[in-house]
């Protein structure tokens, strides 16, 4: 038995399976056991241990079950196949649903939603009503769940009244203290109430309804040995007119909301805080503040990914590992007093292919990193054959400035082994710095899309007035950057000189020889811009928000997806170009014009 996927089953038997006007299933009549199922069950124990519960033929009967992340698909469980695909994709439980052929029906159009999902729950008195002579039983409205309290009333039953059943009864069983809260909160959704702990301990838990006079009460008490609950005292019947549920205000816990849209995450990692705003509304009845819906996103972003405090523990270990499958990959991290500072990663397969099929030519880039720790992510983005992005390292560092960028360059420099390389990058004086003491002034090449914006707001200041003037200076700046050769700079900078004196002599102040293109000692490949590696920013913008063991997962899962599409696109092209290429070379060549020769 694999201990590592231990769940509860609940397994319907003796009803039908109903799809409702909104697409969603579900399960009318009949009743209920649970069972415990595990990875690795064989599908004999598992039917084995549903015909010990219920009394019935399986041979004249069908088993499905729905899947929370696509509630409105029901699927066949007939297989080992299929009981790993529940197990391995369910949470916290997961339901089974055994029918006859006959009794699976479609959309019941004339039935109104309230009517399907209610008209096989009667009204049942508790038996401790019977008992209390203070309280007239024939007065009140009792029953199992919210929506049969509210049957007459004009309320629709909402999606949370699937958590009506979170906990089945008395000897249901969850694997520690923190899953049976969980189930009491989702209950206290479905069933629209207010609870509290009488006993709160992972030994011993105690939980009744917050309205005096309530019956509704569960206790639970630990499995000698360790950490399971068994549900004790089970009285699921509340006592209250429909109306005080009605006005209940449910609390709003971020820890425990994070298990209702966890599934939602796994599926929609971009989930924002306003639609969880209206999901919560729509689906459970609960209005949010944004406030809270942000933290309902960060809890279970930690449920799912782990908490970002603990990522930074598995470094050592993962990078260890990188290198191991990869030889030939650097994966370096450093600490100061036992505290996370610096990270590189370069993959062995991305320095393979910088090295024998890239333009040597790097951008360079940083981003924010907006987790709890923020930092900036660092990057070096060259071109692949056909101009596309190629990233060739990463590295995560608390801020950028000059020791961070140096120590990220120095590592590139390393892996280059020698290769001449030319870097563009904006001007931060961190990188102005660094790139000049480990590459030399000479191969540093300037965005020049960042210095054009400089310049935007030099002249500005110049009083040049009306949108004309302010294209005539941009198209004059673009004659000197992209002018080839001397004499057409030159020609170009005149032009600039007698638009504004002022213009030109920022020009001069600027350092040409670092962007533009007759000035630029190396060859820059026509490339202008860190265009590139602002391009990788967004490729991994929302593993941004991630924790940094995740950040370097995905990345790594991205990167090779995204080099395997090139290289099997690779081999469609029509020539010893890529496609990208090809079409400038064309371009070119068209804008040339014919070429007359004298005789």
């Amino acid at each position: 038995m694999d201990d590592t996927i231990n769940i509860y089953c609940y397994v319907y038997a003796g009803g039908k399976l109903v799809q409702q006007n909104d697409g969603l299933w579900k399960y009318i009549g009949g009743r209920s056991k649970g069972i415990h199922v595990y990875k690795g069950m064989s599908y004999a124990e598992f039917t084995s241990r549903i015909l010990e519960k219920f009394d019935i033929s399986m041979e004249l009967a069908k088993m499905h079950y729905i899947l929370k992340f696509n509630p409105k698909v029901i699927q066949d469980l007939e297989d080992a196949g299929d009981l790993d695909n529940v197990i391995s994709y369910s949470d916290n439980f997961v339901e089974v649903y055994i029918v006859e052929s006959s009794c699976l029906e479609g959309v019941e159009e004339n039935l109104p939603t309230t009517h399907v999902a209610n008209r096989s729950l009667p009204l049942v008195l508790s038996s401790s009503c019977a008992s209390n002579n203070d309280i007239t039983c024939d007065v009140m409205l009792q029953s199992r769940g919210f929506s049969s309290r509210c049957a007459e009333t004009d309320y629709t039953p909402l999606e949370s009244d699937r958590f009506r059943e979170a906990i089945l009864g008395s000897g249901h069983t969850f694997k520690n203290a923190e899953e049976f809260r969980n189930a009491i909160y989702q209950m206290s959704l479905g069933g629209r109430f207010q609870y509290k702990y009488l006993k709160n301990s992972p030994k011993h838990m105690s939980v009744k309804c917050s309205i005096e006079l309530c019956p509704w009460k569960i206790t639970a008490h630990a499995v000698a040995g360790n950490e399971i609950l068994r549900v004790h005292t089970f009285r699921d019947n509340h006592n209250h007119i429909a109306q005080d549920q009605c006005s209940s205000k449910l609390k709003v816990s971020s820890k425990r909301g994070a298990v209702i849209v966890g599934d939602v995450f796994r599926t929609t990692p971009d989930y924002l805080p306003r639609q969880i705003c209206k999901d919560f509304s729509h689906d459970h009845g609960v209005g949010l503040t944004y406030n809270q819906a942000w933290h309902i996103k960060e809890k279970a972003k930690e449920r799912i990914y782990g908490a970002p405090r603990d990522s930074y523990m598995f470094l050592p270990w993962l990078c260890h590992r990188l290198r191991e499958i990869n030889p030939g990959t650097l994966a370096e991290y450093t600490s100061t007093d036992g505290h996370f500072s610096q990270l590189f990663v370069a993959h062995a397969f991305s320095i393979q292919g910088f090295m024998q099929g890239c333009q040597p030519i790097l951008a360079i880039d940083s981003c924010h990193l907006s987790g709890p720790y923020k930092g900036a992510l660092l990057s070096a983005i060259a071109y692949d054959g056909d101009d596309g992005m190629f990233p060739l390292a990463i590295g995560v560092v608390s801020s950028e400035n000059y020791e961070d960028w140096y120590w990220f360059l120095e590592k590139v420099k390393h892996l280059l082994d020698g290769k001449e390389v030319v870097i563009i990058s904006d001007r931060h004086q961190g990188i102005l710095r660094s790139v000049s003491e480990l590459f030399g002034t000479e191969n540093h090449a300037y965005c020049y899309r960042h210095l054009k914006e400089n310049f935007t707001t030099c002249f500005n200041r110049q009083n040049i007035r009306g949108k004309k003037g302010k294209e005539d200076a941009w198209a004059l700046l673009d004659g000197v950057a992209f002018a080839r050769l001397e004499a057409d700079y030159n020609d170009a900078f005149q032009k600039l000189v007698q638009f504004n004196e002022d213009l030109a002599k920022w020009v001069t102040e600027n350092n040409p020889q670092h962007w533009a293109m007759s000035k630029f000692p190396k060859k820059r490949w026509d490339k202008m811009t860190t265009n590139i590696a602002e391009s990788f920013n967004s490729w991994l913008r929302e593993e941004r928000h991630q924790t940094i063991y995740t950040l370097l997962l995905t990345h790594m899962d991205k990167l090779v997806g995204m080099l395997t599409n090139h290289i099997n696109a690779s081999k469609k092209w029509r020539s010893v170009v890529g496609p990208k290429t090809e079409e400038k070379l064309l371009a070119n060549i068209m804008r040339s014009g014919p070429i007359s020769l004298s005789t």
